[in-house]
């Protein structure tokens, strides 16, 4: 028996060191999103973007990247309360953008930013539910993504609990 406690020992280090060196090759990155994000890291990495302020209207989301200036938090007066929770450590900004309706159909649409922050979107007074959220520190250029099924009409984009005075994203519809 002692001739073989060694073996299982030696079996579990090469496997693991096989399933960890393999699991280091996926580190994340852009292409690792539930979804592509190709469109969105273009959108956010060129020069040309929409600059909005807070609580600007437009028609419909312009097919490329929004630079939305915030203020703080306290001075946000938000179409309908953040459903994240505050957090209080340091400056926090806020701020939202109304629109009159999806760019095209109504359906599935995605909402991209380049940094972390709380996103809702809300329709008809009411936050809406996403269908699906994805976040990775290792991507230069998009920092989260989330999914809603949006009706006709129109909705609003509201950012909460941002770092930063200003944040850029992009919305479209969800291939």
């Amino acid at each position: 028996m002692r001739k073989f406690g060694l073996l299982p020992v030696a079996v579990c280090t090469v496997v693991l060191t096989a399933a960890s060196t393999a699991f280091a090759a996926e580190t994340g990155g852009c292409d690792s999103f539930p979804w592509s994000v190709k469109t969105e890291l273009q959108w956010m990495k060129a020069s040309e973007s929409e600059a909005l302020k807070s609580g600007a209207k437009l028609p419909s989301p312009p097919e490329k990247a929004i630079a939305l200036s915030l203020q703080p938090m306290s001075a946000v007066s938000f179409p309908v309360a953040p459903t994240g929770r505050l957090k209080p450590e340091g400056d926090v900004y806020g701020g939202f953008v109304n629109f009159d309706g999806p760019s095209s159909a109504p359906g599935l649409y995605q909402v991209t930013l380049q940094t972390g922050g709380w996103v809702d979107v809300v329709q008809d007074g009411k936050s809406l539910k996403p269908t699906a959220h994805s976040g990775k520190s290792d991507c230069d250029g998009v920092r989260k993504t989330l999914r809603f099924n949006l009706d006709p009409g129109p909705f609003t984009v509201e950012f909460s609990n941002i770092k930063k005075d200003s944040i850029k994203f992009a919305i479209r519809q969800a291939e």
